[in-house]
């Protein structure tokens, strides 16, 4: 993509626009605050694994000031407009996976600051965040602290730049409420305590899940096998069908379980058409 390409995105974009006109009418530089500040959302799965915690509780220890916290419960329409400008490259399992995911608790939306200003903050966090690919995530980033067990279930995720910052202002929080959530960060109080009750407040309203795929494949299969399977599944492919047994034979399932097997199992990127990049 361009730079010509990245500037008319946003200059068309809804949510961008709006968080300007918010700064706008707070007389606020959004360069300025854009620049000095990051938004760094714990996912439903981070509460599910005890994440959140251990989220909050790497960021007071790499020198990120917490100063904002707020739950949101995320719905499709979230989703969808977080991810508006690469979801079309996701399958119909992801999708569905993913507004299940969302619906098993809130979330936990962190603004946050660092005192080393020679980089935007979104742009450090991206890094020490690692990425979502398992394999690739390397000691010291935050992913790769919190265990995240697949792609999808990846517990948290953060704007890549600092126009992405402001775009994603816009989705978490309705207009009437931003300009309050905007000067709260901008004034940067310690919200650290906040984040930290919060997150405990989440985790608490959720059975606590093991990430892991071998614990989801454990706990299936103890709940196949009672009901009379005989084999225990080899393969994805089989772990899939043994998922659709179970429905059929209404053999209850655990929820969180059969999204860690699914989001393992079933394709996440549609197979690039002719002429993507």
């Amino acid at each position: 993509m361009t730079h010509s390409d990245v500037v008319s995105r946003y200059a068309t974009d809804t949510y961008f626009v709006q968080t300007h006109d918010v700064l706008d009418r707070l007389h606020l530089d959004a360069a300025e605050f854009s620049f000095g500040r990051a938004v760094l959302l714990l996912k439903p799965d981070a509460a599910v694994t005890g994440g959140m915690s251990r989220a909050v509780t790497w960021l007071r220890g790499n020198d990120y000031r917490i100063v904002g916290a707020h739950p949101v419960r995320l719905t499709p329409l979230h989703l969808r407009a977080l991810w508006y400008f690469n979801w079309h490259r996701a399958t119909a399992d992801r999708r569905r996976l993913a507004d299940q995911l969302a619906q098993l608790s809130p979330s936990l939306v962190l603004i946050v600051t660092h005192p080393d200003r020679t980089q935007p903050v979104s742009v450090r966090l991206t890094a020490d965040k690692g990425p979502a690919d398992p394999a690739q995530r390397a000691p010291g980033q935050l992913r790769h602290a919190l265990s995240s067990g697949t792609y999808l279930l990846n517990q948290v995720h953060s704007p890549d730049d600092p126009d992405d910052v402001l775009r994603e202002l816009s989705i978490y929080f309705p207009e009437t409420v931003l300009g309050d959530v905007i000067s709260a960060a901008r004034a940067g109080a310690d919200a650290s305590d906040d984040a930290t009750r919060l997150a405990a407040e989440i985790e608490a309203g959720v059975p606590r899940r093991n990430g892991d795929l071998a614990a989801a494949q454990d706990d299936t299969w103890r709940r196949l096998r009672e009901a009379g399977q005989l084999a225990r599944p080899a393969t994805g492919q089989d772990w899939l069908a043994a998922i659709d047994t179970a429905d059929r034979q209404r053999i209850p399932l655990d929820a969180w379980y059969r999204i860690v097997l699914q989001s393992a199992y079933l394709p996440m990127h549609r197979a690039q058409q002719n002429g993507e990049s």
